[in-house]
């Protein structure tokens, strides 16, 4: 069912991650409501707008590979490394304060680690 239907998922998944343009736009304010973090240097917007840049072009990619069945593979590997890195990163500060505005992020992140791997087993 999964493979039947992963053009779907890469197309709802693809759109989700590809909300951080809105942190390459505004870091400060997208960081302060959506995560609870307060940016107080300039490499700390440096590195949110380029975070925001990276995750928006995997996004992006994900919805292309929605219409591309061959670049599949090749995009669900590069996005699931991208996510499995975010839930170990997560993983690894979970219990500092900055890091309770991320659990929506490691949740979403963790279900696609999953999807796109039972996807690319089953394919």
């Amino acid at each position: 069912m999964l493979v039947e239907h992963f053009a779907a998922v890469l197309w709802v998944t693809g759109a989700i991650t590809a909300t951080p343009v809105l942190q390459f736009l505004a870091p400060r304010q997208v960081l302060a409501r959506m995560y609870r973090i307060e940016l107080t240097d300039e490499a700390g917007v440096f590195l949110a707008r380029h975070w925001g840049l990276l995750a928006a072009s995997i996004g992006g990619l994900l919805m292309f590979a929605a219409a591309h069945p061959e670049l599949r593979p090749a995009v669900v590997t590069a996005a699931l490394v991208e996510k499995a890195g975010i839930v170990v990163a997560f993983a690894r500060v979970h219990r500092r304060p900055f890091a309770r505005g991320l659990r929506m992020v490691a949740a979403f992140d963790t279900a696609c680690v999953l999807l796109y791997a039972g996807w690319l087993v089953a394919s």
